[in-house]
């Protein structure tokens, strides 16, 4: 059977034609009109010890342009040259990070005058993304099918059109696109990984698992150094939270989180999900713990220093770090507010098994 996508805010999930933007179809195989090529970024967390077996594979493919990056400069130049071929379905081999550093390049730079199709493949170390959206599986077998649906039809393919997070701020050079922000613990969390645990070779979910068992300890604890707390001012819509200091603070439009999470259950109708905790929220494990099951707890309410919101627009103060995609950046409040809105929207090609 087809693995037929999540639908999330603003995600339309439809068969994909052999048109640039396909139209809505019952069954609608590649059949040969898609000009593939592939973005890697060997230094991606999985890449780095199987990419030699992808770069064989995908150099015996000789209709199949291969563009090798390591940062955003190289991500720009390789989409400038792809859309110069005309290549209309873009894989992306890699983590978030590079994801992150497409999207940008995608809706900022705009090499293309109409977005290409893009299909990802973890071959990042949490690959959050990836799961949502991407192919999952071994990436060699992913190609090969990627390959056979775009020039036979072989597979049934699906389109997830999802909207792209962007945010600005007047300390970073140009505006960012990305499906996922966060702060406070997040960015902690991600610090934490990369001082402490990126080193022992843990990755995935089981990196994911330590980052989140030293989070609950702290939060029992109630160690707000540990937990990242975070001063911001947060105001969605128009409307601000009455908090001002926040253990989490996580804005996205990805439809499933690590471990399958589902944090949100915000009921209005913009394509940003914002979930966020006040540093004096009460009964936080036992709302984490429903959280981890994809569930919402009845305790996840403002009265307990919780909120979580579906949003056209969120500014915020905020002092620290952040993170987007798992890529790390630092504000200053001083210096401006952050704001966070819909950029457009993307289309990711999934394939049934």
């Amino acid at each position: 059977m087809p693995r037929k996508p999540h639908r999330g805010a603003g995600d339309a999930d439809e068969s994909i034609s052999a048109h640039h933007h396909p139209p809505a179809s019952t069954h609608a195989p590649g059949a040969g009109r898609w000009r593939m090529g592939i973005i890697s970024n060997p230094n991606s967390g999985s890449n780095q010890k199987k990419f030699s077996r992808i770069h064989r594979y995908v150099d015996s493919q000789r209709d199949v342009r291969h563009a090798i990056v390591t940062n955003a400069g190289d991500v720009v130049r390789a989409l400038e040259e792809l859309a110069r071929r005309d290549v209309n379905l873009i894989v992306v081999n890699a983590g978030d990070g590079t994801i992150q550093a497409v999207l940008t390049a995608l809706f900022h730079h705009r090499p293309y005058q109409t977005l290409p199709l893009l299909a990802l493949l973890s071959g990042g170390t949490t690959n959050m993304t990836p799961k949502d959206l991407g192919l999952p599986g071994s990436r060699i077998r992913a190609l090969a099918r990627i390959r056979a649906w775009s020039q036979s039809g072989g597979g049934e393919g699906f389109i997830v059109r999802r909207p792209i997070l962007r945010l600005r701020h007047p300390t970073v050079r140009l505006p960012l696109y990305g499906l996922f922000f966060g702060a406070a613990s997040i960015a902690k969390g991600i610090d934490l990984f990369h001082a402490r645990i990126h080193g022992t070779g843990l990755k995935g979910n089981p990196a994911n698992a330590l980052i989140l068992a030293r989070f609950l300890v702290a939060i029992a604890a109630r160690d707000l150094d540990q937990l990242g707390a975070a001063r911001a001012t947060i105001t969605v819509d128009g409307k601000t939270l009455p908090a001002e200091h926040f253990i989490l603070i996580v804005t996205y439009t990805l439809e499933r989180l690590i471990f399958g999470m589902q944090p949100h259950w915000g009921e209005e109708d913009g394509a940003l999900r914002l979930t966020a905790a006040a540093a004096s929220s009460r009964h936080f494990l036992r709302v984490m713990a429903a959280m981890c099951q994809g569930r919402r707890s009845r305790l996840a309410i403002p009265p307990n220093g919780f909120y979580s919101h579906n949003a056209h627009e969120i500014r915020m103060t905020l002092n620290g770090r952040f993170a987007l995609d798992g890529e790390r950046f630092e504000v200053d409040a001083r210096q401006g507010e952050l704001v966070l809105d819909a950029g457009g929207q993307a289309a990711f090609l999934q394939l049934s098994r």
